[in-house]
């Protein structure tokens, strides 16, 4: 998934999406931040995209579970 973000929701959810798609379905906030739908739970949240270099491997293995 060379192409793929990994993404933080604001309830802490982690999951993928390229940032072409996330870019073109979400309302965009400024400062890396947007609204979009969370994978995870289906709600409408702020999230943002996560250094990959911050996640241990559990988090990013669970990121890859979700895609946007």
């Amino acid at each position: 998934m060379p192409n793929d973000e990994i993404f933080r929701c604001s309830d802490g959810h982690l999951y993928t999406a390229t940032w072409v798609k996330a870019s073109l379905l979400s309302l965009h906030l400024g400062f890396g931040r947007h609204i979009q739908r969370c994978p995870v739970d289906h709600h409408w949240r702020t999230a943002s995209r996560v250094n990959v270099n911050e996640l241990t491997d559990e988090q990013v293995a669970e990121a890859r579970q979700h895609k946007f």
